[in-house]
């Protein structure tokens, strides 16, 4: 029988202290979101303050970013203070010290941890900030672990963003639980079971993974899942648009060829039109496919981590 509801494996992350775990921000609240607080029951959390942890206290005078030509320096306005090297020193600290890390949620527009769109002041000047910057632990976050899915809590908010990030972190986390301390038959189920997954993200790397599994006798088996997994991160970096999984869709379609109507035939290609024009979620079709491997007993797609790449839980429309 086809596995259709996975067992998933829980994704090591570590978020900002101050979303949903502690009121550590500047001004001593806590933020919150709908999504962290619901990945609690789902993955594991390693929280970080980077400001709490050089010693600035809460509640706390704010820091922000200046820059005086090349240099950005981390600063405490109302005191003066430059909290720069103890900034450096705790990020390179921190980051050394985590292990099996498949994902970060960091606060957005902080000075330290957020990950676009931080504001970066002309030093000892009074115009108005570039808004371009990233903030100071994020910067090492993004050294440290350069293929590793990173986001802010508040672009988590878009649908397609989500989607993107829970994907990630899923895969991942199952090819560090499941492959990386196996054998290579649990590389070859992990790559069969993700065939339109990767396919939905790059043919140019699902084709080089699967070179790779084709001649394994080539590599150890440590290089190959070296290899594998630096292959596999990249093409996770891609970001997978309407046209790529309307691809895969249509694919896992031809599988019914024989099976359903043509009024559901006639149905479903409407519905992968209005997904197309961003109309609907790509959830959507995804379960009308789920339904016909149900119905037909389709077991190659059944267990194809594509309709079902993280917890039914977390598929919701809206998150806040």
């Amino acid at each position: 029988m086809f596995i259709l509801s996975r067992e998933f494996p829980r994704p090591h992350l570590v978020s900002s202290r101050c979303i949903e775990f502690d009121a550590c921000r500047y001004n001593g609240l806590i933020i919150r979101s709908s999504l962290v607080e619901k990945l609690k029951k789902y993955a594991d959390f390693t929280p970080v303050c980077p400001e709490v942890g050089i010693g600035l206290g809460i509640p706390r005078e704010p820091i922000h970013l200046e820059k005086d030509q090349d240099k950005i320096e981390l600063i405490q306005p109302a005191t003066g203070y430059n909290c720069t090297e103890k900034m450096l020193e705790f990020s390179d600290s921190f980051l050394k010290s985590v292990e099996g890390v498949d994902g970060f949620i960091l606060k957005n527009k902080s000075p330290s941890c957020g990950v676009k769109a931080v504001k970066i002041y002309p030093q000892g000047e009074m115009s108005r900030p570039w808004t371009d910057g990233v903030g100071m632990f994020a910067a090492a976050v993004f050294r440290f672990f350069p293929s590793t899915p990173t986001e802010d809590e508040g672009r988590l908010r878009n649908l397609h963003l989500r989607e993107n990030f829970l994907t990630r972190i899923y895969t991942l986390a199952d090819f560090r639980e499941n492959v990386s301390p196996g054998d290579f038959s649990d590389m070859l189920e992990f790559h069969r079971k993700n065939k339109l997954l990767f396919s939905s993200y790059s043919q140019v790397h699902a084709r080089k993974l699967g070179r790779l599994v084709a001649n394994q006798k080539r590599s150890t088996f440590k290089d190959l899942v070296e290899k594998y997994e630096n292959i596999l991160k990249k093409m996770l970096l891609q970001d997978p648009q309407p046209p790529s999984n309307v691809n895969v869709l249509m694919h896992a379609l031809g599988h019914f060829s024989h099976d359903i109507t043509s009024p559901e035939k006639a149905f479903f290609l409407e519905s992968l039109e209005k997904y197309r024009q961003e109309r609907v979620p790509l959830l959507v079709n995804q379960n009308l496919l789920k339904s016909w491997i149900i119905r037909f007993n389709k077991e190659y797609l059944g267990d194809q981590t594509f309709f079902e790449p993280y917890p039914e839980e977390l598929m919701e429309i809206t998150f806040i």
